[in-house]
């Protein structure tokens, strides 16, 4: 008996993995009071047993038990109870339901002690049939009441032990998601917007300017990869602001590469866009601030975002110079059409407003729900 306590208390400490501490503390039990069998219930936030461990039944009879116990008849009598409930034939009560069918062994004698921890019920002691063939003595009941005593520690401690590493492994999914977000995307950012500004610099034959758009589209999808992974890492109000965060990055490489001061302005209250809405939208920006780059002479951008009603609004507005809309037509010009093509799949519209010397301001409309 008192090496049985012994090896409980050393199981405290000893190990912090919990489907090994509950293994434990119901051998230790079955061991403590001599009993057949032993199991140990832990309750879910609904009252009913999510998880149940065993001891004293071999293989085969395991085998034939294909569903677990969720805790109804006496084992939800000891769920309720606070107090221990200790039987000499488990026939005559009626809350013995589930004992003694086909599959399961047949069980007399009965001892259930729930298992506390700072008033909240972590789990139950169930155990049954002496060995000797005697009841279950007081004895043994004060026995099993100390070990739950100590299984409550052991219990508590598997549980913090697997709350830190559930964060310590969140903690490192964000430092990789961060690398991965403030370090590779932000270089590959960083050709594109340089690719872009060349853009400006290099006259291009309509061949050229398709090669040109397939290199870009091909640094959007190695982005959006990376990105792939870091999504599963976030909540929905992470990626939300991950939107945000894109449209800074533009903004700060666009302020290195053209010397130009942009602005950027989303309210932390948006909706949740879709990834496809974020995709879409911020490679509007982006070849809207290579235009800016390649024709405005502007100093200064500002790129907000709003919602009005049911749609959110984006606007791309320069002080540059402007240009007489009556007097520009530029059927091949490919960026013009991908960010019109962009808005179109969407479901929304985008249109462009500017006059000589007063700049020109870029609207895209885009409904929240498609």
């Amino acid at each position: 008996m008192l090496d049985a306590l012994s090896r409980a208390a050393a199981a405290v400490t000893s190990d912090l993995s919990l489907p090994r501490t509950l293994k434990a503390i119901t051998d230790i039990a079955r061991e403590l009071v001599g009993a057949r069998y032993a199991a140990l219930g832990v309750p879910d936030e609904d009252g009913y047993l999510k998880s149940f461990t065993a001891s004293g039944l071999d293989a085969e009879q395991m085998q034939h038990l294909t569903d677990e116990p969720r805790g109804m008849g006496l084992l939800g009598a000891v769920l309720e109870s606070d107090d221990p409930i200790r039987l000499d034939n488990l026939a005559n009560d009626p809350r013995s339901a589930g004992f003694g069918g086909s599959a399961h062994p047949h069980m007399q004698r009965f001892l259930g002690v729930p298992i506390i921890s700072r008033g909240e019920r972590i789990g139950n002691l169930y155990l049954t049939d002496p060995l000797d063939g005697e009841p279950f003595s007081e004895d043994d009941e004060r026995l099993i009441v100390l070990l739950a005593k100590q299984a409550s520690v052991a219990i508590e401690n598997a549980r913090l032990s697997k709350q830190l590493q559930d964060l310590a492994l969140s903690r490192e999914r964000d430092r990789i998601g961060m690398e991965l977000h403030d370090g590779v995307i932000q270089s590959v950012y960083a050709v594109g917007m340089k690719l872009e500004i060349m853009r400006g610099q290099f006259p291009m034959t309509p061949e050229q300017e398709e090669q040109y758009h397939s290199i870009i589209e091909n640094l959007n999808q190695i982005i959006e990869d990376i990105r792939l992974y870091i999504r599963n890492l976030r909540t929905a109000r992470e990626e939300q602001a991950t939107f945000k965060q894109r449209l800074d990055n533009l903004a700060r490489h666009f302020r290195d590469f053209a010397r130009v001061d942009v602005v950027v302005d989303v309210p932390p209250n948006l909706h949740t866009l879709s990834d496809r809405q974020r995709h879409s939208l911020t490679q509007i920006v982006r070849e809207a601030l290579s235009n800016v780059a390649r024709h405005a002479n502007a100093t200064r951008v500002k790129v907000k975002v709003r919602e009005v009603g049911r749609d959110v609004i984006l606007t791309v507005k320069d002080n540059g110079k402007g240009f007489d809309q009556s007097k520009f037509r530029d059927p091949s010009s490919f960026g013009l059409h991908n960010m019109h093509q962009r808005a179109l799949q969407l479901g929304g519209l985008l249109t462009i407003e500017s006059e000589e010397g007063q700049g020109t301001v870029l609207t895209v409309k885009v409904p929240l729900r498609p």
